[in-house]
This record gives C-alpha cells, sequence and structure tokens, in this order.
C-alpha cells in the first residue's frame, strides 16, 4: 500500500505541522501495517530528535518500521524549508517483495531509482506530492522508471488544491516492469488496485537486459571506467586561414 508523499498534512511545511519521529501519523500507520497484514510506503514531515526537519520515506511492514531514508532532492519550497538526506533511498524486504522507495522528485533523477534496482529492489514506490502543471514528466518518468529498471512502480500522488498556491496532478498507477499502465486513476481522489506477478520482473529484464548487462560491463571493467578510444582526426576539417 503505497499513500501519497505528506498526505496527513496537505504538503505544508511549517513547524507546526511536523511530527516526532514515531508521532501519531507513524503509529497509526504500524497499527494499520499489522492489523491489515500489509506493507505501507509513504512520506511524512518529520522533525527528527535534533530538531531538524525533514521529509522522511517510511516502508512499514506487519511487524513495524523497516526501513527509512530522507529525501536527497528537495524541490521548490522545500528547499529551505527541509534538510536533505544522502541519495540512498530506502529499500526492504517485504512479504510483498523488495521495496525500495523514490519520493516524489527523487523518481525524475534516473541514477537513483536504478541504485534501489541494484541493491535489489523489485517494486520502485513513489510516494508523490507531483504539481499538475508537470503532469506530462510525471506520465513520462514513471513509465520510464520502470521500463529501464525493468521494476513494478507504484506511484501515488497528492490531488486537489491545498489553499497555499499548489496544485496536485494525482494520477496515482501501477506500472509493469516494460512500462506499461496497469492500473490507474485520473486527478480525482480514488484507491488503485493492482495484482502483479513478481515472476514477470524477471522476464522482462531477460526480454531487456539493462542491469545484466550493466553488471557485465562492471566486471569486464574491473569497476573502473574504460578509456575511451582516441578520435581519430584524419579526415578531421583543418580552419582556413587568412
Amino acid at each position: 500500500m503505497v499513500l501519497p508523499e505528506l498526505f496527513s498534512n496537505g504538503y505544508a511545511f511549517e513547524p507546526e505541522f511536523a511530527e516526532p519521529v514515531s508521532g501519531t501519523t507513524v503509529q497509526t500507520l504500524v497499527q494499520l501495517a499489522r492489523s491489515c497484514r500489509t506493507t505501507i510506503v509513504t512520506a511524512l514531515h518529520i522533525r527528527d530528535e535534533a530538531g531538524i526537519y525533514r521529509d522522511r520515506a517510511l516502508i512499514i511492514g506487519p511487524d513495524g518500521p523497516l526501513a527509512e531514508a530522507d529525501k536527497s532532492y528537495l524541490w521548490g519550497q522545500e528547499v529551505g524549508s527541509l534538510v536533505p538526506g544522502d541519495w540512498k533511498g530506502a529499500i526492504a524486504d517485504t512479504p510483498a517483495g523488495v521495496v525500495g522507495v523514490a519520493v516524489c522528485y527523487e523518481a525524475g533523477f534516473p541514477e537513483m531509482v536504478r541504485d534501489l534496482a541494484v541493491r535489489g529492489a523489485q517494486i520502485i514506490a513513489v510516494p508523490a506530492a507531483f504539481g499538475r502543471p508537470r503532469l506530462h514528466a510525471w506520465e513520462l518518468m514513471t513509465r520510464s522508471r520502470a521500463l529501464e529498471n525493468g521494476c513494478i512502480l507504484v506511484a501515488a500522488g497528492l490531488t486537489g488544491d491545498n489553499g497555499r498556491g499548489n496544485e496536485f496532478a494525482g494520477h496515482s498507477r501501477v506500472v509493469g516492469p516494460r512500462g506499461e499502465v496497469l492500473s490507474g486513476i485520473d486527478r480525482g481522489e480514488g484507491t488503485v488496485l493492482c495484482e502483479v506477478d513478481l515472476d514477470d520482473i524477471e522476464q522482462a529484464r531477460t526480454e531487456i537486459p539493462y542491469l545484466r548487462s550493466l553488471e557485465l560491463r562492471s566486471t569486464h571493467d574491473g569497476g573502473a571506467r574504460v578509456p575511451r578510444p582516441p578520435i581519430d582526426r584524419t579526415d578531421a576539417h583543418e580552419p582556413t586561414r587568412s
């Protein structure tokens, strides 16, 4: 189950909206995951033990929190309101499969999502508060990240207008490992339900072996970058001299 980014406060960064690390929302999600025997992924406005404000991705399983990481790439008004984490996203082995998290704008950085896939992620969860003016980017990005990593991508976005000048795109969706939208909704409120087969991930990764080629290249290079061959300039145009 993936919930939108900052779903509990509607994308507001005033200090009074930040919760402690084990605040009411986290405790409620833990109870929900336990009672439903499910895994929940989201991102919340957190005030950590040092009093620093962060946008924290959480993976919560039936037995409690499994992994967390702070949003690394901040967008717009998040800059100056939050402190970014390092670029490593949260990842955990859950009853649903290995889940990695890219929070909203982070999913626009292919190298971050690729790192999650290399670390074993089968499912990429994207809790988001994506802006409506950039819906075109959301639609392309969610499909691209799934295709190029052979992952199932589950993206949940805020919708509506928060009364603070932010309009959100909605369009929550589940995307298959070939980049096809398996299930989704438009900008309205709702729930996306989708049954997927994790075995399809390996099949898709065989059909287009991006990760395998990356692994082979890394082995061949010994972990080092292969230098480019020298450029043949024998036919290069010589500048006219006057």
